[in-house]
C-alpha cells in the first residue's frame, strides 16, 4: 500500500510517497516553493494566493496518479498564526478531501526529530537539530534518540523578509541589521544546552539543503548527496557574501538554487550562522530528512 505524508510549511510545500509494505527502499519525494508566509497580512490574515492551490493540485494530482491510500497532511507555523485557520481548514477538506493537522511546534520538533534521526547510524548521539522554516525556526536538543528540550523561535526566512523587504544586493549595513535583529531573539529566548557537552549540530531546512546543492555545484538535487553533508562557517559565510552581493535573478543562475529561494535564501544563512556563532561552532551536518519522514514513524508506519 502507498500513503503519502505531506507538509505545508510557511516558505515550501513538500510530499514524500512511500510503499509502505515493501521492502525496496524507493519513495517519491518533491516540493514547490510557495511562499505562503508573504499572504500573511498585518492583521494575520492568510489570503491564500493561486499558487497555493497550483501547488495543492500538483501534489494531489501526483498523490492519485500514484494510487496512495493513505495520506497524512500537515500545516506549520503561517497556519497557526492565522486568523482565519478555520475557514481554510475547511476549504482544504472541501477540495481535497483530507484533513489538515496543523500541528503545535512541539509537534513540529518531534516530528523533525524523529526524521533527522533516521539519518544517522549512530542515532543515540547527541545532537542539536535546527530547522530554520519561513515563519519560525525549532532548535531540538535530542540525547539517546529523545528530545531534553526545544525552542520554537518567531525566526524564519518569510517572517525575516517581510520584516526587512530586501530581496536583491544586500549592503554590509542591511545585513548587520538583520543580524543584530536575530542575535536579540535567540539571545532573549534563553536557550540552555541543558547538560550537553559534546554534540552535532544538524541543519534541516531549504536554507542548509541549499547550501549544500551550491557547495557540491548540483544543477540537478539529489539527496543521496545533500545528506549528511559537511560544511564549514567559513564556507558559509563564503556563500553569504557572494549571494548577497547578487540580484534574487542573479542568483537563480546558479547551481543548486530552485526557482523561490533565490529572494530568502540570504535571510535563512543570517540565521544560521548567527546560531553558530551562539553555539561556538564550525562545522554543521545537513539533513534532507525531516517532517515528511517523522509523520511516517509516527502516524503512519504504525
Amino acid at each position: 500500500m502507498k500513503a503519502a505524508a505531506i507538509d505545508l510549511g510557511t516558505n515550501a510545500f513538500r510530499c514524500l510517497i512511500r510503499d509502505i509494505d515493501s521492502n525496496n527502499d524507493t519513495e517519491m519525494k518533491f516540493r514547490h516553493v510557495v511562499g505562503l508566509g508573504k499572504f500573511l497580512d498585518k492583521n494575520n490574515r492568510l489570503n491564500l494566493p493561486n499558487k497555493y492551490y497550483v501547488a495543492l493540485d500538483n501534489i494531489f494530482n501526483i498523490i492519485h496518479q500514484n494510487y496512495v491510500k493513505k495520506i497524512y497532511a500537515v500545516g506549520t507555523s503561517v497556519f497557526r498564526d492565522s486568523i482565519n485557520k478555520n475557514e481554510i481548514l475547511l476549504d482544504f477538506k472541501k477540495r481535497y478531501h483530507q484533513k489538515l493537522n496543523i500541528i503545535s511546534p512541539g509537534i513540529e520538533a518531534e516530528l523533525t526529530s524523529l526524521g533527522v534521526n533516521s539519518l544517522f547510524v549512530n542515532p543515540e548521539s547527541d545532537k542539536i537539530i535546527v530547522d530554520i522554516g519561513g515563519g519560525s525556526t525549532e532548535i531540538i536538543f535530542m540525547s539517546q534518540q529523545k528530545i531534553i528540550n526545544f525552542y520554537s523561535l518567531d525566526l524564519g526566512v518569510i517572517r525575516l523578509y517581510k520584516k526587512f523587504n530586501e530581496i536583491n544586493i544586500f549592503s554590509f549595513e542591511k545585513i548587520k541589521q538583520i543580524k543584530d535583529f536575530v542575535k536579540k531573539i535567540i539571545q532573549e529566548s534563553n536557550i540552555s544546552l541543558n547538560k550537553i557537552v559534546k554534540y552535532q549540530i544538524v541543519f534541516n531546512s531549504g536554507t542548509s539543503t541549499t547550501l549544500a546543492a551550491i557547495s557540491k555545484n548540483l544543477k540537478n538535487y539529489d539527496s543521496k548527496i545533500i545528506n549528511q553533508a559537511n560544511l564549514s562557517t567559513t564556507e558559509t559565510y563564503r556563500m553569504l557574501n557572494m549571494l548577497a552581493n547578487k540580484t534574487a535573478k542573479q542568483r537563480l543562475l546558479l547551481n543548486g538554487i530552485e526557482k523561490g529561494r533565490e529572494e530568502v535564501i540570504v535571510y535563512g544563512i543570517i540565521i544560521l550562522t548567527t546560531i553558530m556563532e551562539y553555539f561556538n561552532k564550525l562545522q554543521f551536518l545537513v539533513s534532507d530528512k525531516g517532517i515528511l519522514e517523522g509523520i511516517f514513524e509516527k502516524y503512519i508506519e504504525i
